[in-house]
C-alpha cells in the first residue's frame, strides 16, 4: 500500500470513532466532525466517515437546513473537486485549511484526466490568481507525497509535468455501475483473446506437423534414391568392371560389353574370323593355300581347312 495512503487512512480513523460514538445524534455534533476532519493535516481519504450511518443520516428530511449542506461538502472532499464546490449551491463556507486541502485533491483529479497540465487551466480549474500561487500549491503537493512532478515554467505555454499521483481520491457510488460495465466489456475483450490465441497455437501446431510430415516424407525419398543409387553402382562392379562409373553412367565392364568384345578366348576367335580383315602375313598364307587346293579332293580339302584352323 501506498505510504501516503496508509497515513491518511490512520488519520481519519479517530474521525470515524467519534461518528460511530453513542455521543454523536445531533446534526451539529456530526457536521463538527467533518468539518475537522476535512481540515486536519494527513486526511486525504474520507469513504469510511462517509459510510457511517450518523453522516448519512444528514440526509433526513429532519435534519436542520444549516447542517444539509455537510454531507455533500464530504463527498466533494471525497471525490470531487473545487469546480465542484463552486457550482453547488448551499454548501458550507470553507476555512483555509479546508480551501487548501481541497485544492490539493482537486489537483490529484486533474493531473490524473487533463493533458498537457498547463499553467493556465491550473489556475482557471483552481480559482488562482497567479503563477506563483500555482507553483506554491504544486510544491506543497510534492512534498506533502500527493505527486510527483517537475515545474516547466519557461515552456511554450508553461507546464507542470506529473509523473504519478497517490491513489488517495475515491469512487463516487454513481461511477459504480459504469465501472462494472466497463470492467465486464474488458473482461469480455481478453476473453475473446484469449480464444483467438489458443487457435493460433492450435493452427501453428497443425501447420508444424504438416511440414514435419512432408520433410519427412522427403528424407525417405532422398534415402530410397541413395539406396537405388548404391545398388545400381553395386550391380556393375558384379559385371567385370572395377565399380567406377564414367560420365554416361556405365561401368567399364558394361562399357567392353556394349563394344563386342568377348568374354573368353573362343568369342575373341569367333571375332577374329567374323571380322573380314587380314591380320598377318601367316593367315594370308593360309587363306591363299585354302584357294589354291580348291581342286583337290574331300581328303586333301579336309586337311587343309584342319591346318588352316591350326594357331601358333
Amino acid at each position: 500500500m501506498d505510504q501516503t495512503h496508509a497515513r491518511a487512512l490512520e488519520a481519519i480513523q479517530s474521525f470515524i470513532v467519534l461518528a460511530t460514538s453513542n455521543s454523536a445524534t445531533s446534526p451539529r455534533f456530526v457536521a463538527n466532525i467533518i468539518t475537522n476532519a476535512t481540515s486536519a493535516p494527513h486526511t486525504y481519504v474520507f469513504a469510511e466517515l462517509l459510510e457511517t450511518s450518523t453522516v448519512q443520516a444528514l440526509a433526513s428530511p429532519d435534519t436542520p437546513p444549516e447542517y444539509q449542506g455537510y454531507l455533500k461538502l464530504l463527498e466533494i472532499f471525497a471525490w470531487g473537486t473545487w469546480q465542484d464546490y463552486q457550482e453547488t449551491p448551499n454548501l458550507p463556507k470553507l476555512n483555509a485549511d479546508q480551501t487548501l486541502k481541497l485544492r490539493l485533491l482537486s489537483l490529484l483529479s486533474l493531473a490524473a484526466t487533463t493533458k498537457p497540465l498547463t499553467y493556465q487551466s491550473l489556475i482557471d480549474a483552481l480559482s488562482l490568481s497567479t503563477a506563483a500561487e500555482l507553483e506554491a500549491l504544486v510544491t506543497t503537493a510534492i512534498y506533502a507525497g500527493l505527486v510527483s512532478a517537475r515545474l516547466s515554467p519557461a515552456s511554450n505555454p508553461p507546464t507542470v509535468n506529473v509523473t504519478s499521483v497517490a491513489p488517495l481520491r475515491d469512487a463516487p457510488r454513481q461511477s459504480l455501475p459504469r465501472m462494472v460495465s466497463i470492467l465486464t466489456e474488458w473482461e469480455s475483450r481478453c476473453g475473446q483473446v484469449v480464444a483467438d490465441l489458443e487457435a493460433e497455437i492450435v493452427r501453428v501446431k497443425a501447420n508444424a506437423q504438416k511440414r514435419h510430415a512432408r520433410e519427412q516424407v522427403h528424407r525417405e525419398r532422398v534415402d530410397e534414391a541413395m539406396q537405388w543409387r548404391q545398388a545400381e553402382v553395386g550391380r556393375g562392379d558384379g559385371n567385370g568392371g572395377d565399380g567406377r562409373v564414367g560420365k554416361s553412367g556405365i561401368g567399364r565392364g558394361a562399357a567392353r560389353s556394349a563394344w563386342g568384345l568377348g568374354r573368353n578366348k573362343r568369342e575373341a576367335d569367333d571375332f577374329d574370323e567374323d571380322d573380314g580383315f587380314e591380320s598377318d602375313d601367316r593367315e594370308h598364307a593360309s587363306r591363299m593355300e585354302i584357294d589354291e587346293g580348291a581342286g583337290m579332293g574331300r581328303g586333301g580339302n579336309r586337311q587343309t581347312k584342319r591346318m588352316v584352323g591350326r594357331k601358333t
